[in-house]
């Protein structure tokens, strides 16, 4: 088929890709709650903002984005941060494109090769990176597209499902209707709800989280605060039963 053609394919497809039923199911009233896991050291710059961080350096699945999961699947990117914020992604009106059926990965696969130059050095040269990331702006830019739902590509055993999970990738648009990055009001309703439990380390072609399940399963896990550490340590040393404190900030 020739590039008119395939450009409309691609627009029909962007055009069934917001009535999934397993999308829509995570709508309410054109809102979609997601979570966003980030550095602690980035919580309190975030909460005084409002706004998230469409990043822009290469390496990241779908380009220039904002990258959050559905609150829904609260566990999948949480190896990415110690602290959970949540907030709200209007959907009224929103282009998604559905990343994980075959059929639309297969739209966009053919499209990148009508994209000579960075196509070619996506292919032929040491810079795939920064062509990939060049290719998959352009490509939402082209049919823009405000949100891509696709599946993890890094695992970690517990947290993350590859078969079941989505990730988002949420565009901040620009000045100019073009992909754009840095700081991003396109989510909304800022509210830091989550501490990681965790501890997690990249292993292979993903991560591997230190605590959950393996010591889980032999540990009895208690509540303990600040304010009473030391009698709820000493409670628990006293107890030998692998009693463990979770330390709140009460």
């Amino acid at each position: 088929m020739n590039i008119a053609e395939l450009e409309e394919e691609v627009e029909n497809y962007v055009d069934q890709s917001g009535d999934v039923s397993a999308l829509k199911s995570l709508i309410v009233s054109d809102e979609l709650r997601v979570v966003k896991y980030i550095p602690a050291e980035y919580l309190a710059n975030t909460l005084a903002r409002g706004q998230l961080y469409a990043s822009e350096r290469a390496g990241f699945t779908w380009g220039d984005a904002i990258y959050v999961s559905p609150v829904a699947m609260p566990l999948t990117t949480m190896m990415y941060g110690e602290v959970g914020v949540v907030g709200t992604y209007p959907t009224e009106g929103t282009r998604f494109f559905d990343a994980i059926n075959p059929v639309g990965l297969g739209l966009y696969q053919q499209w990148i090769t009508t994209q000579t130059v960075p196509y070619r050095d996506l292919t032929t040269t040491v810079h795939a990176n920064e062509a990939n990331k060049e290719l998959r702006n352009a490509f939402r830019s082209r049919f823009q597209i405000d949100c891509v739902y696709f599946r993890p590509d890094e695992d970690c055993q517990d947290y993350v499902d590859v078969t079941r999970d989505w990730w988002l990738a949420v565009t901040h648009w620009d000045a100019h209707r073009g992909i754009g990055h840095g700081y991003s009001g396109a989510i909304t309703g800022l509210r830091w709800c989550v501490v990681v439990p965790d501890a997690f380390k990249a292993q292979g072609r993903g991560y591997k989280a230190s605590l959950y399940k393996g010591l889980a399963s032999s540990h009895v896990w208690t509540v303990g605060h600040y304010s009473t550490l030391v009698a709820d340590i000493g409670r628990a040393y006293s107890a030998n039963q692998g009693e463990v404190v979770v330390c709140d900030f009460g």
